[in-house]
């Protein structure tokens, strides 16, 4: 369950779905929101729903587990993948800020909290991108 701690990152991002059995995913209306927080020495993904306020998903991420990057195919908006490299699951998302300025902040601070333990993750810490 998320905590009311503040949380390490987070930004406005909309789930998406894969339309039927193709490998092209659809964007959810949904408003959303990603955050990651540390508990009890576990990385966890959540993403919460910013209509109901309920948490939907919260994934707990191993360092070295996952990588979040941008999906170059996507021509119609910003969509990012949640890759995770121990099997073949992809989670995306699509990025609900207007503003394209802090994308590649929010790629680094996710990927250097996921990496927690094998980088240096103070390294991307420098920048407050709390979008709320």
């Amino acid at each position: 369950m998320a905590s009311s701690r503040r949380p390490l990152v987070q930004f406005k991002a909309g789930r998406c779905v894969r339309e039927g059995s193709t490998n092209k995913v659809v964007p959810d209306s949904t408003k959303g929101l990603v955050y990651m927080e540390e508990e009890e020495g576990l990385m966890h993904f959540y993403w919460k729903n910013r209509t109901s306020n309920s948490v939907e998903d919260d994934l707990i991420l191993f360092p070295g587990d996952a990588e979040l990057k941008m999906v170059p195919e996507c021509t119609t908006g910003r969509v990012v993948v949640l890759q995770f490299k121990s099997s073949s699951q992809k989670l995306f998302f699509w990025l609900q800020d207007a503003s394209t300025s802090k994308d590649q902040t929010i790629l680094q601070q996710v990927n250097a909290l996921i990496n927690q333990g094998q980088d240096d993750p103070g390294q991307y810490m420098d920048e407050d991108i709390s979008m709320e």
